[in-house]
């Protein structure tokens, strides 16, 4: 490899989260390939402390500014990394996980929405001293050239090897979604498709599996989920941990994501790789990620993913097509593949 040392940045390390987990794998992935490689955050999380360095530690432990040292900012939120990362002398590379637009926060959420805005000025200036960029997806790619220019790789985050057991469908379906208690998350769509979907099957649940964000989200999803009588219907578990998830995967019948925004979307694919169907709202990089290996809306008005769940659930020719697909598509994002991937846009010659 051509750096002898590649040091990540990230604002905070998150245990479970994707970006979290993105991190560690590289970090795992340059160490087995021979490189010093460490993790600075700019908020220490007390769950991962034992992985990451304060951004204090950073100047005493990077001592070359040389092109054997390259430093990697995950960007996806305003963060004094940026300022950090601004003032130093050696080469740079962003890795772009995209960011919520503010407008789909602004009202639930207005310090994040304007912390947003915050990170749309840093990343600008950050893009402009970048060797490279590397995007999750094709419409990431897109959205970081309106910042600048840059010579930017799309490389897709890896999907950790999955356990092919069997999955054990519960009886009423479970209808499930993974992913933050956010606006842009469309839950407040899912609850109400699941109002006209128990119109024709009474016992089918729901269960949202996430951390909440704003309690002003939180509590219009229960005000809406009381006013449409759907208290036993719906069920938000909060945060899991490994274990658990994998329970809530396992013994659902269909994933299904309304989402307004995703740069990529990772529980898709989790969902994909246990063979669990996959109903999404075609947006963002959602299509990009579902591929063919599942039934893509372009709306989600109601009755039209009611409609489309309760054909998955009730059409099994249908589902287990679905099933298969999904699994053949995630072997596309494996740990080997990705890996590849990084290895070549690391070694890429950016004198040319």
């Amino acid at each position: 490899m051509r750096w002898k040392s590649i040091h990540q940045f990230v604002p905070m390390l998150a245990d479970g989260d994707a970006i979290g987990d993105h991190v560690l794998w590289i970090r795992d992935h340059l160490r087995s390939r021979g490189c010093d490689s460490e993790i600075f955050v700019s908020e220490e999380n007390p769950a991962t402390s034992n992985e990451s360095l304060n951004l204090e530690e950073a100047n005493g432990r990077i001592h070359s500014a040389t092109d054997d040292a390259l430093l990697i900012y995950h960007v996806g939120q305003a963060s004094t990394c940026a300022d950090f990362l601004t003032s130093r002398p050696e080469p740079l590379g962003l890795i772009f996980h995209n960011f919520t637009p503010p407008e789909l926060l602004i009202r639930w959420d207005p310090d994040a929405a304007f912390e947003i805005l915050n990170a749309h000025d840093q990343l600008a200036e950050l893009v402009s001293k970048s060797l490279f960029a590397i995007c999750d997806s094709q419409f990431n790619s897109l959205v970081l050239d309106n910042f600048g220019k840059v010579k930017s790789f799309v490389i897709p985050l890896p999907l950790p090897e999955i356990s092919q057991a069997t999955n054990s469908p519960e009886e009423p379906p479970i209808v499930l979604f993974v992913g933050r208690v956010a606006p842009n998350k469309g839950i407040h769509d899912l609850v109400a498709c699941m109002a006209v979907l128990r119109k024709n099957l009474p016992n089918v649940k729901l269960r949202v599996v996430g951390t909440s964000t704003t309690d002003a989200y939180d509590d219009a999803l229960e005000g809406l989920t009381t006013s449409l009588d759907l208290t036993d219907v719906v069920t938000l578990t909060g945060w899991v941990d490994n274990a658990e998830l994998e329970r809530e995967y396992r013994r659902a019948s269909i994933f299904c994501t309304l989402s307004d925004h995703e740069g990529f979307g990772v529980p898709i694919l989790e969902a994909m790789a246990r063979g669990l169907p996959v109903v999404a709202y075609e947006n963002t990089a959602i299509g990009e990620t579902v591929g063919d290996a599942g039934l893509l809306l372009s709306s989600k008005e109601p009755a039209v993913v009611a409609s489309a769940i309760e054909r998955v659930l009730s059409d099994q020719s249908l589902s287990d097509r679905l099933s298969r697909s999904g699994r053949e598509r995630s072997k596309l994002f494996s740990s080997e593949l990705v890996a590849d991937a990084l290895d070549r846009a690391l070694s890429w010659d950016y004198s040319l």
